[in-house]
């Protein structure tokens, strides 16, 4: 018997089991005891199985991989098989909780503060840009220190911030914030993809109805809420998107 054909049989044979003194086995035992690679080959596969077994004793076997086990020529298929269903298992649990936290727009809108006195400076937990109409109005002036929320208490900043304030010409200026948070953090995603194309929506915060819009671009969700009325968010998006063209 050459060895491909004895350990082809020894396979069968599970550890610490007297599988090897079964008549069926005599030709490929008595090969086993005359070749030193195939010792150390055999011994090496009942360490794997060992080991195999003491890590999926406690992972239920699929229905179709139990069915294969008596079989027991199928046996090491049959238990790599399910070492690879518990390691996606394991990898799809590990992936669900890395994942960061998502929210519904309604959320964000909820979670984002209009009085930022306690808030922190960013802390550049991720890269964004304030729009480019934003930062050449003149009418609009950004305080010069972004500041961070967190809005799920895990470490980092989720969204952040800047405040800023509309200078219009006959009437008082119109303060607001202009809030960012990553695309990937918002599910479903906004359907407006510029300021100029969100809707104005009122919202109750803190015993104040201000006016919000919400829009994406590229891999950023922008919130403009604005401490004034539904036109006050109008004419700040129409002013923008004039100077932005």
């Amino acid at each position: 018997m050459d060895c491909q054909t004895a350990l082809e049989i020894l396979d069968c044979v599970r550890p610490d089991s007297d599988d090897l003194d079964l008549p069926e086995m005599a030709d490929a035992r008595a090969h086993l005891e005359s070749c030193d690679a195939c010792q150390e080959t055999f011994a090496s596969m009942q360490s794997f199985d060992r080991a195999v077994v003491d890590v999926v004793q406690d992972v239920d076997v699929p229905s179709r991989l139990r069915s294969a086990l008596p079989g027991y020529s199928r046996r090491r298929r049959a238990i790599q098989a399910a070492v690879s269903v518990a390691c996606a298992l394991m990898v799809g649990v590990a992936v669900w909780l890395q994942s960061p936290t998502q929210f519904t727009e309604a959320e964000l809108l909820a979670k984002l503060p209009i009085n930022l006195s306690a808030n922190a400076k960013f802390d550049t937990s991720f890269e964004f840009a304030l729009p480019g109409p934003w930062v050449a109005n003149r009418q609009v002036k950004i305080a010069p220190e972004i500041l961070g929320i967190d809005m799920d208490d895990d470490p980092g900043h989720d969204a952040a911030v800047a405040v800023f304030r509309y200078t219009r010409s006959r009437n008082a200026p119109v303060a607001g914030i202009l809030a960012a948070i990553p695309a990937n953090r918002i599910a479903p995603l906004p359907s407006a993809v510029s300021f100029a194309l969100a809707d104005s929506q009122y919202i109750t915060k803190d015993g104040r109805r201000p006016v919000a819009a919400v829009w994406r671009e590229r891999d950023t969700v922008y919130v403009c809420l604005v401490l004034g009325s539904a036109a006050d968010l109008e004419q700040i998006q129409r002013n923008l998107s004039t100077a932005a063209a």
